[in-house]
């Protein structure tokens, strides 16, 4: 396997370092189920292909390739205009790779961490040309970032944690990254008349409000750049030819939507 770096070897937290320190409130019930969620991955990375293992219960599953075209079609945009090349990329909670595979061309050193050994092995495979690459093994809560990042993501993650390992990951990201770094949290958030509530069905996940991210994120350094959800977004991709349709386009998408009680959102920050 490449080494990202010379003299840096990427390496988990022992848990005997993290603040065990009993949570409090809603999160002192959540803790045994962060397990869950991880068991749940790791079985579902291990039985379902790839495309069909990031959409559980998915029952149009052409829409949700769809639509994760999409979302990382306008992410990529927005990495590159921010600026053309990254000396250091990490993608936290990678996947099978997908998303890190179109990070690796626009920067230097590549990487990434994952809870699931199945998922890890795709995305090595899937970055395997990359020069600089460590995918490692290991629980977001427990992973080292390596220092001097500057570009952070974090894709579908943040859910299955609570409240608290929330605040401290992105502690760690404001710690961890370079000044200046681009910083993109995707969550399943509810919108509309959802409710910010806890489910089961992958073992355990919490859908929060776009605007909580934003507020825990902040309230540990980080600048808001953005906040979009995924509806405004695909409206932009539609209308990324002819720009006076955007808002029209929007206000299409944001009518057709307003059933939905949960959404992708993608949120960016900025060191």
């Amino acid at each position: 396997m490449r080494t990202a770096r010379r003299g840096y070897t990427p390496r988990t937290v022992p848990a005997s370092n993290r603040d065990e320190s009993p949570p409090s409130g809603p999160d002192a019930l959540a803790m045994p189920r962060v397990q869950a969620a991880a068991a749940y991955w790791i079985a579902r990375a291990r039985a379902e292909p790839a495309d069909s293992a990031v959409h559980p219960g998915a029952r149009w599953m052409r829409y949700h390739a769809w639509s994760r075209r999409q979302l990382q079609a306008w992410t990529l945009d927005q990495v590159r205009a921010d600026r053309p090349r990254y000396r250091r990329c990490v993608d936290l909670g990678c996947g099978p790779g997908d998303w890190a595979a179109l990070f690796a061309p626009l920067c230097d050193e590549l990487f990434a961490c994952e809870v699931s050994p199945d998922f890890v092995e795709q995305a090595r495979a899937r970055t395997r040309s990359h020069p600089a690459r460590e995918i490692t093994c290991a629980d977001l809560r427990d992973y080292e970032l390596p220092p001097g990042a500057d570009l952070v993501f974090a894709g579908g993650v943040l859910m299955y944690l609570p409240d608290d390992d929330v605040r401290a990951v992105l502690a760690r990201i404001r710690t961890a990254a370079a000044p200046g770094a681009h910083v993109i949290v995707r969550d399943w958030c509810v919108c509309n008349l959802g409710r910010r509530g806890v489910t089961t069905a992958t073992g355990y996940s919490v859908h929060r409000r776009a605007r909580e991210l934003r507020a825990m994120a902040e309230a540990q350094g980080l600048r808001t750049l953005e906040v979009r959800s995924s509806p405004s977004i695909y409206a932009d991709r539609w209308a990324r030819r002819v720009p006076a349709l955007a808002l029209p386009a929007r206000a299409a998408w944001r009518l057709g939507t307003l059933h939905w009680r949960r959404a992708s959102y993608t949120l960016r920050f900025r060191v």
